[in-house]
């Protein structure tokens, strides 16, 4: 299916240049307007995929603007294309919570990436919609069997499911003892040949029919207007869909992970396409996080979630024109600047994907120092996650450990010599001495 794209723009040579572009990657720009107005009015009469906008616009408001109104009435992402890179429009600009931030002159495989990565993101959030109507529906159109007791536990009222699911009548249910016609029991502490009923365990009864039902219960006690207990309330589900599915999700759980893991390791070489000399640099921070957290003893989980975090760790870096992240000299104060929002923009790609582990937050806090002097947002000791606090070690720890545009490899020596300098106050203790330990006392070596 074809994406609609609308192009923001007034000069036409930039115009003609992006058509192209545009048209080599496999789209098409439907539409092209020259303000910020018609660039709103357009968006709320045609269901765009992706707006490509310059900030610098004729007109009334410019491009910053424009995507704030934009985003006040529609999720379309947003992707500026323009010449203005100063520290002040960058700030502006991340304001309006932008898919992408390119600067003119257009790279192709820099736009191509960036219009991928805002479209990917785009229909994630459509399909979470999608889903969170769904269920909305399926809650409301669920039905539950409903029995009422009074203090002596029989019955006094139940409901049409309730027969469906018992396959009793009312007149067999009403005036009975709840245990008397359902006797229910737990399948684990049974046991039994079926390997599924040894993995899976569940609430169930035996049907007249004979058939055994998996159900979900729960009991509410009934009060009457002076607080004393006036009976109780039986809330039944059948949950033979659930028992029988089971199996299906730990089947399935497997190449879901897969996928995830395959979608991360995608975004890490994205990034090293446009950043050869730090080629392997997400991968190898990853490792060494890995490793320290496992020495850390933390849960398998936990320990999955730091590796894909520091898989990605530098995703933000997207947006950074690569002239900059491979400049041979030192970077200029804007130009650093610049290089300091790839944590925020990181996050806000992120954010929005719905992953087992907090991977967006990890990337948001992991150039956070442990007194409080880190970016962007300032966070000190525990108040940074610790996940983001063992990747800005081992991210440490490689940069200075490898070659560098600006510079050649310090060394491992240098490196852990640093980290233990600043132990307790860039970096947390721990972390630091489980680090210096894998690699002098554990051998620890980088891949």
């Amino acid at each position: 299916m074809s994406k609609k794209i609308l192009l923001v723009e007034d000069d036409n040579t930039t115009i003609l240049l992006l058509d192209k572009f545009i048209e080599q990657m496999g789209y098409h720009i439907n539409k092209t307007v020259v303000t910020g107005e018609e660039a709103v009015r357009e968006v709320l009469k045609a269901n765009y995929d992706l707006v490509l906008m310059d900030i610098v616009l004729v007109g009334k408001i410019d491009g910053i603007e424009t995507a704030r109104q934009i985003n006040e009435t529609s999720n379309t992402p947003v992707i500026f294309i323009t010449s203005s890179s100063d520290n002040e429009t960058l700030k502006r600009a991340l304001t309006a919570n932008p898919s992408g931030f390119i600067v003119k002159p257009v790279d192709k495989k820099e736009l191509k990436s960036a219009i991928d990565l805002a479209i990917l993101r785009h229909e994630m959030e459509e399909k979470l919609k999608e889903s969170e109507l769904r269920f909305f529906t399926i809650l409301n159109s669920i039905g539950d069997a409903v029995f009422v007791m009074d203090n002596s536990d029989q019955i006094t009222y139940v409901n049409p499911i309730a027969e469906k699911i018992t396959e009793l009548t009312i007149d067999k249910l009403v005036g009975k003892r709840f245990t008397d016609v359902l006797n229910i029991r737990y399948n684990g502490l049974q046991g039994g040949a079926d390997p599924l009923e040894d993995e899976i365990h569940f609430n169930y009864f035996i049907s007249p029919s004979g058939k055994k039902v998996p159900v979900d219960f729960s009991i509410s006690p009934i009060s009457d207007i002076n607080g004393d207990k006036a009976g109780s309330v039986i809330v039944l589900r059948d949950d033979t869909e659930r028992v029988s599915n089971e199996m299906k999700l730990k089947e399935s759980f497997i190449q879901i992970k897969k996928s995830v893991s395959g979608i991360i390791h995608a975004m890490a070489q994205t990034i090293e396409t446009r950043d050869p000399y730090t080629a392997g640099h997400q991968r190898r921070v990853a490792d060494i996080a890995r490793t320290i957290a496992i020495e850390m003893n933390l849960g398998e989980k936990q320990v999955e979630g730091i590796f894909m975090a520091g898989i990605i760790h530098d995703l933000g870096k997207i947006c950074i024109p690569t002239e900059i992240l491979s400049k041979p000299g030192r970077l200029s104060p804007i130009e650093f600047d610049l290089i300091k929002t790839h944590p925020q923009i990181g996050f806000d790609i992120l954010k929005t994907i719905e992953f087992p582990w907090p991977l967006a937050e990890m990337v948001y806090q992991h150039h956070e120092w442990y007194n409080g002097s880190g970016y962007p947002q300032g966070l000190s000791s525990d108040g940074i996650l610790l996940g983001a606090r063992i990747i800005c070690v081992a991210d440490v720890v490689e940069a200075m450990a490898s070659d560098r545009p600006y510079r050649p490899a310090l060394g491992i020596d240098n490196a852990l010599m640093e980290i233990e300098k600043k132990r307790g106050i860039l970096f947390d203790k721990d972390v630091v001495d489980i680090c210096i330990s894998i690699f002098r006392q554990k051998k620890y070596k980088m891949p």
